[in-house]
């Protein structure tokens, strides 16, 4: 185990722990951040584990490629061993089905392209060891129970999913599967979704990775600014690697599913992000954990800026 530790009374630092089997890429890293943070590395998945078993960490970045471990299996069991610390997952290929691994199962902060800018890294632990700061809070749940099932939860029932797609079919299949057990409302552009989201209190949404032509990622990252607890899920049946990294460091989605997808998957994967947008509610400083890039508003002659602003008015946050 590799440490940097301060003397003295100052504050305890951050622990950092860098997983990559390149040690220049680790020599690098700790020359980076040992000044600021505690820094730990590994060299390999297993050595990572050994690490989080023997004691806790705030932050666990960790490369995507790697022998015997990927990165996505080292987060996952990092979330198990200490779901408290924030998950990044370095990554220099375009590989989907690590990106969807990623954000199902790892539920990961952020992800950071290779080669990296040193101002973007900084930024991200940085913001990664804030959210650290909130302890995770674990969504209730019975043993052995079928997600798939309805489940109840006081004061959420009445809570609507908005389903928003432009294609006709699939917006009737998911108000089938998912009418049966919640209220669902259904949009087959922006302006229907926001006309929704003005008259009925949304707990989830689920969307189609572009909707008329457009992605979607400028709502989600709007809504992630001015409604935290709103928890997205994207359906697709486009296979783009870049864009999943777009939505999950932008928007913060907790489950990115490709399509076909059977009713079990779709009702259980909504049943659980309601229970996350129940923790949303009752504990708002859990947002800090899922908090997405900072981005900067658009300009005033962008068409975008109107969806910001229209989005902030919904919410009472700005004029």
């Amino acid at each position: 185990m590799n440490t940097s530790l301060e003397t003295g009374a100052e504050p305890q630092r951050a622990r950092i722990l860098f997983v990559d089997d390149e040690p220049r890429i680790l020599i690098a890293l700790k020359a980076l951040f040992r000044r600021d943070y505690d820094v730990v590395t590994a060299a390999s998945g297993e050595a990572a584990l050994e690490i989080l078993r023997e004691g806790d960490v705030d932050v666990v970045v960790s490369d995507q490629r790697m022998p015997e471990m990927t990165g996505v299996e080292v987060l996952r069991k990092a979330k198990d061993l200490r779901p408290r610390a924030i998950r990044v997952l370095l990554t220099g290929y375009s590989d989907l089905s690590a990106i969807l691994a990623a954000i199902n199962e790892g539920e990961i902060f952020r992800f950071i392209n290779k080669p990296w800018s040193n101002v973007d890294l900084r930024s991200t632990i940085a913001a990664a060891v804030k959210a650290s700061t909130v302890d995770y809070v674990k969504a209730p749940e019975a043993p052995e129970e079928d997600l798939t099932e309805r489940v109840h939860i006081p004061g959420v029932d009445d809570v609507g999913t908005l389903i928003l797609d432009d294609d006709e079919a699939t917006r009737s299949t998911l108000q089938r599967v998912l009418g049966r057990e919640r209220s669902v409302y259904c949009a087959s552009n922006l302006d229907e979704a926001l006309n929704l989201l003005e008259r009925h209190k949304m707990g989830v949404i689920v969307t189609e990775v572009s909707v008329g032509g457009e992605p979607v990622t400028e709502l989600l990252t709007a809504l992630r600014q001015h409604y935290p607890s709103l928890v997205a899920i994207v359906l697709t049946s486009q296979s783009d690697a870049e864009q999943g990294i777009d939505l999950i460091n932008r928007g913060q989605i907790y489950r990115f599913l490709s399509k076909p997808i059977s009713e079990g998957l779709l009702r259980g994967s909504v049943n659980l992000a309601m229970r996350r947008f129940e923790i949303l509610q009752k504990h708002p400083a859990q947002t800090l954990r899922i908090a997405a890039e900072a981005t900067p508003p658009p300009p005033p002659e962008s068409d975008r800026r109107g969806v910001f602003q229209r989005i902030g008015r919904l919410f009472g946050l700005t004029a």
